[in-house]
Formats: structure tokens, sequence, C-alpha cells
């Protein structure tokens, strides 16, 4: 038998198996994942504007500007006088998560539900479910819900118990598209 033809076999045979290893790669369930995150970055592009937000706790309102903005990476950022957060697709449990730190030096994590339709329309409403950390070592879980009034407008109360199971202060919000 030829040895070069013998090594030339071996060596396209060797071509053939890398070539179907990296084909089973490209196309894997990690790589299908990747269109929901993209359908779950482009749902909760709805928040890409810039906000005014009215608040009310305890009787106190206060208004605070904000702006939440897409990136390349299909996250969103969103910025205001009392907390900056980043949200983005988890694979693992196939949800809309953010991770944020609030101007006390509190850090949270939250989970958004994910409503059915194609995009946010009039009467949805969306939970938001958060473990707040406090600066003080104390911790806060927090449900929001919020409702999309219009294209411009959603309405949120967020309740919640302390580590005791002590409710924390309701807050309501109001939240507006700047155009």
């Amino acid at each position: 038998m030829n040895l070069t033809r013998t090594f030339s076999i071996q060596k396209s045979g060797l071509l053939m198996g890398l070539f179907l290893v990296v084909m089973a790669f490209c196309w894997s369930p990690g790589s299908l994942r990747a269109g929901e995150a993209e359908d779950y970055h482009k749902f909760y592009s709805y928040y890409h504007s810039k906000w005014e937000i009215v608040e009310e706790t305890e009787g106190k309102k206060e208004t605070i500007k904000a702006e939440c903005y897409g990136t390349a990476t299909g996250c969103n950022i969103f910025v205001s006088k009392k907390q900056t957060s980043i949200w983005g697709y988890d694979p693992k449990t196939k949800q809309w998560t953010g991770v944020g730190h609030l101007k006390d030096g509190s850090r949270y994590t939250s989970t958004i539900s994910r409503p059915q339709g194609p995009k946010f329309k009039a009467g949805m409403v969306l939970t938001f479910t958060s473990i707040i950390r406090h600066a003080d070592g104390k911790i806060s879980y927090v449900t929001g819900k919020q409702t999309v009034v219009d294209e411009n407008t959603m309405n949120e109360v967020i309740t919640g118990t302390d580590q005791d199971g002590k409710p924390i202060p309701k807050v309501v919000r109001t939240a507006k598209k700047i155009k």
C-alpha cells in the first residue's frame, strides 16, 4: 500500500471529523437560545427611552428623570439619580433579569415576568420579583406590579417585606416617556 495515499486518507478523515465537530457546535441548542435572547431584548426595548417618573412613598412625592437604553450585546441599561441597573436574558432560567445598585449602596437582583404577545400593550401587567441587599446588611423581598397604560405610560405598585417578614413602605410610581 502506498504510504503517501494512506496518510492523505487519514488526514482528510481527520479534517472531516473536525468539520463535523465545528458544525455540531454551530448548530447547538445554545445557538437557538441566542434567538430567544434577541427576542427578549426586542420585547423589553419598550423601556428604551428617557423617562419622567413620579414616585410616591408614605405620602411624599418625588419626580425623577431616568433613561434606559439598549446595548450591542442585547442588554438594557437603566440610569437615574436613585439607581443604575443592567438587564439581560438569562438562558438558564429563560427570564429577563437585572442587577443594580441603589444610591445608598444597596444592591439588588430582579426578574421580570414575560407576558404573552410580541410587544407591550395597554393593560399588560409585568411582575418584578427582587431581593435587595441593603448596605447595612438587611435584606428586603420586593414585588412590583407594573401595568402598561399605553405606549408611553406605566403605573407600578411596589410592596414587600424585610428579612423579618415586616412590611416595607409601599411605593407607587407613574412613569411617562419624555418625547
